[in-house]
Parts: structure tokens; C-alpha cells; sequence
């Protein structure tokens, strides 16, 4: 980090493009009902990007965002085998904890493309995925 940034207070990673990804799925997110439980949920070496719950009220909603600058290629297709396999691992050791236990788990994309100087373009794949567990 530079010391610029230090005096200024701010981190590496509050300008990454991953970062303002995610804060920006989020408001989206919450914009269209979901209520956002918690950002960059740990479980064990697992992270989840977004943790929601759908408009349904119900059902829990593991979100992982993708954000890139341009749209080749598409954000949504890094979300391969052995990210899928990541976010239902943690999604299984949270549905061990009594507040999320006997509630459907669902998996959706968010593909953010935000070239730089414009504002960004927004996809969700809600069910993106099932688990492979």
C-alpha cells in the first residue's frame, strides 16, 4: 500500500474491482428485495461473497459475484467445478447452524461488468448451480 493511500485511509482493497463488485451486488441485491445477512461469510477456508435471504423470505441465498471489466469472457463462467464445490461446502457447514438449519439453500451468480469510467452492467443467475453434495 502506498503512503498516500495510508494517510488517506484507504486500502488496496477498497478499490479493487472485486471489492466494488460486491458492494455494488449487494445494493442491487437489496434493491430487489433480498435482504443481505452478511458480506464475505468464512466458513473454514471457504468464503461466501454474499449470504441473503430470497424475497420469499425463506430461502437462503449463497451469492458469488464476478466482476470484470470487459465482457469477454463472461464474468459467470469462472464459476467453475471447484468454486461450485467451495460455496456448497460452506453453504452445508452453515445449514449446521440452528438459524439456517431447515431452510432451503439455493446458489446464484451475480456477473458484474464495470469497464472503467462507465457505470456497470448487472446480470443474476439465481440458481446458478445445485450442490454437488
Amino acid at each position: 500500500m502506498s503512503l498516500l493511500r495510508r494517510l488517506l485511509g484507504i486500502s488496496d482493497d477498497d478499490q479493487s474491482l472485486g471489492a466494488r463488485g460486491e458492494r455494488h451486488a449487494s445494493k442491487w441485491l437489496a434493491a430487489r428485495g433480498y435482504r443481505v445477512l452478511d458480506r464475505n461469510v468464512s466458513c473454514g477456508d471457504d468464503e461466501v461473497d454474499i449470504l441473503a435471504v430470497d424475497p420469499d423470505g425463506r430461502t437462503i441465498v449463497v451469492v458469488e459475484v464476478k466482476t470484470r471489466q470487459c465482457a469477454q469472457p463472461p464474468p459467470e463462467a469462472s464459476v467453475n467445478r471447484t468454486t461450485q464445490s467451495r460455496l456448497a461446502r460452506c453453504a452445508a457447514r452453515l445449514q449446521r447452524k440452528t438459524r439456517y438449519r431447515d431452510r432451503p439453500f439455493r446458489f446464484d451468480v451475480v456477473a458484474i461488468i464495470w469497464p472503467v469510467g462507465c457505470e456497470p452492467s448487472v446480470q443474476h443467475w439465481p440458481g446458478a448451480f445445485e450442490s454437488p453434495f
